[in-house]
């Protein structure tokens, strides 16, 4: 079992298309089920017992030796799946949190108020969502779900587990790395070298052009993550 996940705007699509995996297997179900609920910033994954059952209603039905999927919603599940299934492989996709800002910004995700696009009730941001600028918000979720994500996979043994940076995927040693730690061969190499989550225009500028202060108004937010993994 080979599971690719992300922030989203991170690469999970172009990842399950290199590995000629399912992108989003059933996962209409999984929102369907889980994200349905009265209250958007409830987690539905607050106790290990509830994600087990999640993987459990998930996967059904599928040969674990070999299924590859890719799903942003597995930064929520990571621990359960490895539970589930020890000798599972994890790929982590990130991407410079500047560049997912400003796609988020484009595509309105501050503006979803669903959950893991506003802090919880016990987030520290929750009291000051409202008076946060759309990059802020933005920023807030792509630390808040790469550090879901981290976590999940501190119950994961070193070998079985791999952070690649998008941005450096259209190195061949990148993909040589890859394909060896997954022990799966990679279909086709030229979609690691397409533009991925482009959108047709954008409502933000690129962070080569930003000011300073748009600078430092993110890294008041995801400062620490942003140099964490190495942007």
């Amino acid at each position: 079992m080979l599971i690719i996940t992300g922030t989203g705007r991170s690469g999970t699509g172009m990842f399950a298309k290199l590995f000629g995996g399912y992108h989003e297997f059933r996962i209409a179900y999984l929102l369907d089920k889980y994200f349905s609920l009265k209250d958007p910033r409830a987690n539905p994954f607050d106790r290990l017992e509830k994600r087990i059952m999640a993987v459990k209603d998930l996967h059904q039905g599928i040969e674990p030796e070999r299924f590859i999927d890719s799903s942003n919603l597995y930064i929520h599940l990571l621990d359960a799946i490895y539970y589930l299934n020890p000798s599972a492989k994890f790929i982590l996709g990130v991407r410079n949190g500047k560049d997912f800002a400003r796609s988020g910004i484009t595509r309105k995700w501050h503006e979803q108020g669903t959950f893991g696009t506003a802090p919880p009730r016990n987030d520290p941001y929750f009291a000051k969502w409202n008076g946060m600028t759309p990059l802020q918000k933005n920023a807030w979720i792509w630390m808040h779900r790469n550090r879901i994500a981290l976590e999940g996979l501190t119950v994961i043994p070193d070998s079985q587990k791999h952070i690649v940076k998008i941005e450096d995927c259209t190195s061949d040693a990148t993909l040589d790395q890859l394909e060896q730690f997954a022990g799966v061969p990679i279909v086709d190499r030229s979609w690691a070298r397409r533009r991925y989550n482009a959108n047709p225009t954008y409502s933000f500028p690129p962070k080569e052009e930003w000011p300073d202060a748009t600078h430092r108004e993110f890294d008041e937010i995801a400062g620490e993550m942003i140099a964490f993994l190495g942007y």
